[in-house]
């Protein structure tokens, strides 16, 4: 309850709040930002003031004892009695609210994610601008299932070497081939085996999608250069494939660049990694036959991950972020000599920070080929909704002219 009140009332991170957390206290954490406004809503009916004002540890105290009897099936007075508890230890005279509202709430009906009478927003917990604007980008039916598939844990997946997989199944780890992303194992049984194979350097852990998005990079006989790479996922499956690759990597953080070089050492590519502002790439302009620019951005693609999100981003961010991409993106553009490819993509849906900001470049847009995990976008670029293949992505393919 005290990650979810830092992440509740500090801005805090989950994600990184949850590093060395056990299976189950990631499942509750992430699980109550998951479902949080379909909890509020119903607490809310038993509450005599707005759950808003209510102490930050209280509203977690609330949320988990609810969560964890309607979502965990924990038993009922379990479930309250533990909230009950916890709320004594942080804020003695609010144990009472929580022991009264808890034990209303819990008798109530929670939402039917299929009944159509039921508001979208309510049954998937996400917030009604954000789900208007996917229904509008995806149509009724695929917008319900990319909002289903972030309300669900991601599994973990891998790249990994034969001899490794070979490893891992001696190990009692069980993988299977991800059905959409060939080359990707999606780790079944013995997560264990697989943590520690991951903490070893022996196998990286990637979404699929990451991995569907690096692959759309077309090869080139020249320098390739992935900007803002770290932790260096994408970085690693052009070094894998493309034994003959002539691969730029950086990245502003020095943290993350030293991640990207044990990421790389994977597949001995580690040279060519440097701590470099894509703004100011150490390449002369026209030097590029390749850039992958996978630029930051809202993060509306991960909310299975990184559930917050929802919560804080606003429709009025995005054309901040916007400004931040259009830059990265003109840099990495004047990189591309004559003929050269551009790969800008974002782990976000929106299209102020996608169509809008290419649109802006003066280049040549290449249509993302029809695949099974790509939906086409009018702008020539694509999308893959959060789903079977993974994170949401958006991508598009642009040329500089001869």
């Amino acid at each position: 309850m005290i990650a979810l009140a830092r992440v509740d009332g500090r801005g805090a991170h989950a994600a990184r709040l949850l590093a060395h957390a056990t299976p189950a206290e990631r499942e509750l954490v992430l699980g109550v930002l998951r479902w949080q406004l379909t909890l509020d809503h119903l607490l809310a009916r038993h509450l005599h003031q707005p759950l808003s004002v209510l102490d930050e540890r209280i509203r977690a105290a609330l949320r988990v004892g609810l969560y964890e009897a309607r979502r965990m099936r924990t038993p009922a007075p379990v479930a309250v009695m533990e909230a009950v508890r916890v709320a004594k230890a942080l804020a003695p005279r609010a144990a009472g609210l929580v022991n009264a509202v808890l034990r209303r709430t819990i008798e109530e009906p929670w939402p039917d994610p299929h009944d159509p009478d039921v508001p979208l927003p309510l049954r998937l917990s996400h917030p009604e601008w954000l789900v208007q604007r996917w229904v509008a980008l995806l149509g009724g039916s695929e917008a319900a299932a990319a909002l289903a598939a972030d309300q669900e844990p991601a599994p973990l997946c891998l790249l990994a070497a034969v001899t490794v997989r070979e490893q891992l199944a001696a190990a009692g780890c069980e993988v299977d081939s991800h059905p959409l992303v060939p080359g990707v194992l999606v780790v079944t049984n013995g997560a264990e085996v697989a943590v520690a194979a991951l903490r070893a350097g022996k196998a990286y852990a990637i979404d699929p999608a990451a991995v569907a998005v690096a692959r759309l990079l077309p090869e080139a006989a020249g320098l390739t250069a992935d900007l803002t790479a770290a932790p260096g996922g994408k970085s690693l499956v052009l070094a894998s494939e493309r034994p003959g690759i002539r691969l730029f990597a950086a990245d502003r953080s020095l943290r993350r660049t030293l991640l990207m070089r044990g990421t790389l050492a994977l597949v001995e590519r580690g040279r060519g990694v440097v701590v470099s502002d894509a703004l100011a790439a150490p390449l002369r302009p026209g030097s590029c036959q390749a850039v992958l620019l996978d630029a930051p951005c809202s993060g509306t693609g991960t909310l299975r991950r990184h559930p917050e999100i929802r919560w804080r981003l606003q429709p009025a961010d995005l054309a901040g972020l916007a400004v931040g991409q259009t830059r990265l993106a003109e840099a990495a553009s004047a990189l591309l000599a004559p003929g050269g490819v551009l790969l800008y993509a974002t782990c976000s849906l929106e299209p102020e920070e996608n169509a809008a900001v290419v649109a802006g470049l003066d280049l040549e847009v290449l249509p993302v080929a029809p695949a099974l995990l790509f939906r086409a976008l009018p702008s020539g670029g694509a999308v893959i909704p959060p789903g079977v293949a993974g994170d949401g992505f958006t991508v598009h393919l642009l040329r500089r002219r001869a």
